[in-house]
């Protein structure tokens, strides 16, 4: 076998093995979000590969980040943050996390100070944040994904679980598709056409 077709082979494998890994990093934060829905309680959220998800319970950043919205934020330092950023902060007096707008923002690395507003809402949030209460960056948000994905997760009275069903049948999809990957790969390299014979002469 030559060096260029172990290569070949080595980087298909790896690319199989990076797209698991995506999947299950995924999957962690999916589950995560299901974890932080059912407790309400966004002290009791985890952090997957510095990521975590966060839920929006009211219309204060309509029409960006609907109701029932499941945010992906990347839990950085706040010295990342510059005006006009989406973030997270928690608030004490509501007891929970607000996903707000940065509209100002001052200060320097560690000691910056950030004034948040609801795209929404008329008036400037009365907390300002800062790295003690500061979560991180909004990456990505799905509006409507949280009472799916809680409906999707939520036991019924039967007692059957549809966490193990969801995350068995995500794992039969990933290991057929890494089964049909890996035999197409090896068939094509099986089967390819031999290139053509040289013709006496040099004629073509």
């Amino acid at each position: 076998m030559r060096k260029t077709e172990i290569m070949k082979i080595l980087k298909r494998l790896f690319d199989l093995a990076f797209t698991g890994i995506l999947l299950a990093v995924a999957g962690s934060i999916l589950i995560t979000a299901v974890i932080k829905i059912r407790s309400g309680d966004p002290r009791k959220q985890a952090n997957v590969f510095g990521y975590t998800p966060t839920v929006t319970l009211t219309g204060s950043m309509l029409p960006t980040i609907q109701i029932d919205a499941l945010s992906i934020v990347r839990c950085c330092d706040i010295s990342r943050v510059r005006e006009g950023d989406i973030i997270v902060y928690y608030s004490p007096e509501r007891g929970m996390n607000i996903i707000h707008r940065a509209v100002r923002v001052t200060g320097e690395g560690q000691d910056k100070r950030i004034q948040t507003k609801g795209d929404n809402n008329p008036v400037a949030d009365s907390i300002i944040t800062t790295k003690e209460n500061f979560v991180g960056i909004a990456i990505a948000t799905f509006n409507g994904a949280a009472p799916v994905v809680e409906k999707l997760l939520k036991p019924d009275r039967s007692g059957f679980d549809p966490v193990r069903l969801f995350l068995a049948g995500a794992g039969l999809f990933l290991a057929i598709w890494a089964l049909a990957s890996g035999v197409k790969y090896v068939f094509k390299w099986l089967f390819k056409s031999a290139p053509p014979p040289d013709v006496p002469g040099g004629q073509k």
